[in-house]
């Protein structure tokens, strides 16, 4: 993970977009907090992505978007791979 992961496509992409924005309404509910603003280092947020409290969520919601992106396009995998808690 890193910060700003997404962020071009988040600016590109109505799906991902759309996929990002409904993960931070879930992340904000429950912490107050927005994953938007530490994913893309926002200016609002002191917390750190490379805080797994940050990045398993991070890192889960945008593999949400980019299979919605696939999706999108007519892409349907079956089988996607991925590593680390969460995945």
């Amino acid at each position: 993970q890193w910060v700003g992961m997404g962020e071009t496509l988040y600016d590109s992409e109505p799906v991902v977009r759309a996929v990002l924005n409904h993960c931070d309404a879930v992340v904000r509910a429950e912490r107050g907090a927005s994953l938007l603003d530490v994913m893309f280092r926002r200016a609002e947020t002191t917390s750190d992505l490379n805080d797994a409290v940050w990045a398993q969520p991070a890192l889960y919601a945008l593999g949400c978007a980019l299979t919605a992106l696939w999706a999108s396009v007519g892409i349907r995998p079956n089988v996607a791979l991925g590593h680390g808690t969460g995945e």
